[in-house]
């Protein structure tokens, strides 16, 4: 059983952004997605990010965005948003692995350990983003351990249409365009982006295109239905780890020729349905996902082709304040592998299929007092077969030290013993979770809540395949990650001010890491996580200020490394902002941005160079020409400060230095 046979009730809630507004701010209240609600009302810690907030930002990617007005980290292995992983919750390597990112319904974490390719969304696409912090088991499945972020793209309806086009140091562009309309019961849109940055560091080249279109119908009053579709292709390079004195020397040179890299061809297809009814709603939502990636990384080459498929039927039997809701995930991840390295190449077919049942429930029990909760049950099977030849062996005549054409005394077709696999292997069991929300005034909720969490082990955890060595290369005693995280917080609004205070107690039972002793992935034991996440926020109508704050002690629980520090977190990161307007058409924001000090990443002892804090400062202005024409100019670590993004045993990633950027958008 991968995580443990408890039936249990679940929460899940939220606490925006205040991102300047006075406006009541609404979430997503239910996994049937189909009831929203006053944010208040609700119990789990939530940033609500909307277009108004996107177009605000002038970030150029989604995790730019995310560590700006979200707060979040993010690790990149070139300095830049385009590919990374985030952490949220006290989560160090594979922090990534942990976060579930869901667009339009559809979940798009790779099946394998291999980072998000951030490129293929571009934030001229998306309507709002909401990050929930903290287990999300229940309603949302695997990989919400430490949250779930939730991108909602751009729909038609008005008849609108945009064009936009800005560049930036380190030869850094982006152009773009979207048209939206409708007619009677029918709506659309469609739109196209391109981008391109040579990067900080020497061989980190990226660049996107992207295209997407949307047409959905409103069926009589109570049913609507959306088809959107994108397709896309990226390219990164690597620049790679360098030593300490290599950074401290140039960090913006790179330690490989520019051979490293990986492009991906991509496309994504989503379907929605909702309708409501006298007895309550029903939702059906299916997807498909693809990803072609090729790429060379020391030396090994790899063609990694992905496919993702789900559907999730819903109903939900109430209204708004009392209901009870059911539903089914069903997922299947497709893998197939092509490796080509000096001694030898293989083919891999991986699979793995999930079938989720949940049901939720929310109960008022007196006009301050709401209860909330339900439980699902996962059954996952995962099917994994790889043949692996020798390439020496396959030479039927080779020459020998004499330079004499010889018969091969090893010649066989036969595949390599060991290294190649047919092997199945199924995991289930149950989780479950449980909330109050306490409402005493209208300005102020109380809430508190318990959530069993769990996260299925990436196929190429479980499974050696891609030309890194596992001593069991087929892992059936790897269990899933699970865990139970506890939470209290509190919001408040009233005219200007908003603010909110989470704080949270994760006990990770059987986090998975990897064990160079064992040569292998492994149930690494107990870990614990107790902090808290804090935002302060004041608006009016032309000056603001925010105040975002995330504090962790991350820790392993017994074992050999008992009370030391899990690395790569950081005890505390901040967000500061001021902005104003002296102007109608002049906006100016200061920002400053604080990461603490962590070790990096393999060193459970805590016993190397640990990566020293950082500061960042930003400044933006922006522009209103007219009702259709605005601009922006912003400057991105403004004082130039060298600082580690991230380390893995001794090999440092050197984050961006000072950047310039500037665009215009013209609406027609």
């Amino acid at each position: 059983m991968p995580f443990r046979p408890h039936i249990a009730l679940a929460l899940v809630a939220a606490v925006p952004v205040f991102a300047g507004t006075n406006s009541a701010i609404v979430v997503s209240a239910s996994r049937l997605d189909a009831l929203s609600t006053d944010v208040l009302d609700v119990a789990s810690d939530v940033s609500v990010i909307d277009r108004e907030c996107i177009e605000q930002s002038k970030a150029q990617s989604i995790p730019d965005l995310l560590a700006q007005e979200a707060n979040v980290l993010f690790r990149s292995p070139n300095g830049k948003g385009d590919a990374g992983e985030l952490a949220m919750r006290g989560f160090g390597e594979n922090s990534g692995l942990r976060v579930l990112v869901v667009v339009d319904g559809q979940k798009m974490n790779r099946p394998d350990m291999g980072v998000f390719d951030w490129q293929q969304l571009p934030l001229s696409d998306i309507e709002s983003i909401e990050v929930l912090r903290g287990g999300q088991s229940v309603l949302y499945g695997n990989h919400a351990v430490a949250g779930v972020v939730k991108i909602t793209t751009r729909k038609g309806g008005a008849p609108a249409a945009e064009a936009y086009a800005a560049t930036g140091s380190f030869g850094s562009s982006a152009f773009g365009a979207r048209v939206s309309g409708g007619a009677g019961l029918f709506f659309g849109d469609a739109g196209a982006a391109f981008q391109r940055d040579e990067g900080y560091r020497e061989n980190s080249l990226s660049w996107n295109k992207n295209a997407n279109a949307s047409v959905g119908a409103d069926v009589g009053e109570s049913d609507s239905i959306v088809l959107r579709a994108s397709v896309g292709q990226s390219y990164s390079q690597y620049p790679g780890p360098l030593t300490y004195a290599d950074y401290l020397e140039d960090p913006t040179q790179s330690s490989n020729e520019g051979d490293q890299f990986s492009e991906t061809d991509s496309a994504l297809a989503t379907l929605l349905w909702e309708g409501e009814r006298e007895w309550g709603s029903v939702q059906l939502n299916g997807g498909v996902s693809w990803r072609d990636i090729d790429w060379e990384l020391s030396g090994t080459l790899g063609q990694n082709e992905q496919f993702g498929y789900s559907v999730s039927p819903k109903l939900n039997f109430g209204d708004d304040d009392r209901y009870v809701g059911t539903g089914l995930d069903l997922f299947c991840d497709t893998l197939d592998f092509e490796g080509d390295r000096d001694t030898s190449f293989n083919r891999a077919q991986l699979n793995r299929i999930t079938a989720e049942p949940f049901v939720w429930a929310q109960l008022p029990v007196s006009a301050t007092v709401t209860l909330s909760g339900g439980a699902r049950y996962s059954y996952a099977r995962t099917h994994g077969e790889n043949v692996e030849y020798d390439k020496q062996n396959l030479q039927q005549f080779i020459t020998n030290r004499w330079g004499i054409v010889v018969e091969n005394p090893d010649y066989t077709t036969d595949p390599v013993a060991g290294s190649s696999f047919d092997e199945n292997v199924e995991k289930q069991g149950w989780v479950g979770a449980f909330s109050v929300v306490w409402r005493p005034v209208e300005s102020i909720s109380l809430w508190g809540g318990y959530d069993m969490v769990y996260r299925y082990p990436a196929l190429d955890e479980v499974i050696s395949y891609q030309g890194y060595a596992l001593a069991d290369p087929f892992n059936e005693k790897l269990e899933a990650e699970t865990g139970h995280n506890f939470e209290v917080g509190g919001k408040w609004q009233s005219n200007a001010w908003r603010s909110s205070a989470t704080l949270f107690f994760l006990m990770m039972d059987d986090e998975i890491a990897y064990d160079s002793v064992e040569e292998q992935n492994t149930n690494i034991g107990s870990t614990r996580r107790v902090g808290a996440d804090l935002e302060l926020a004041y608006a009016k109508k032309h000056y603001g200020a925010s105040a975002l704050a995330s504090f962790v002690r991350a820790t392993f629980d017994g074992g050999a490394n008992d009370g030391q520090w899990v690395p790569l977190v950081p005890d505390a990161n901040t967000r500061l902002a001021l902005w104003v307007e002296p102007l109608a058409w002049v906006r100016v924001t200061a920002a400053y941005a604080w990461v603490a000090s962590r070790f990096q990443g393999g060193d459970y002892a805590n016993d190397d160079r640990e990566l020293p804090a950082y500061g960042r400062v930003a400044l933006q202005a922006d522009f209103s020409v007219g009702d259709r024409v605005t601009a922006y100019a912003k400057v991105e670590n403004l004082l130039d400060k060298d600082y580690i993004d991230s380390a893995y045993g001794g090999g440092y990633y050197p984050g961006s230095g000072r950047a310039f950027f500037g665009g215009v958008k013209v609406e027609f």
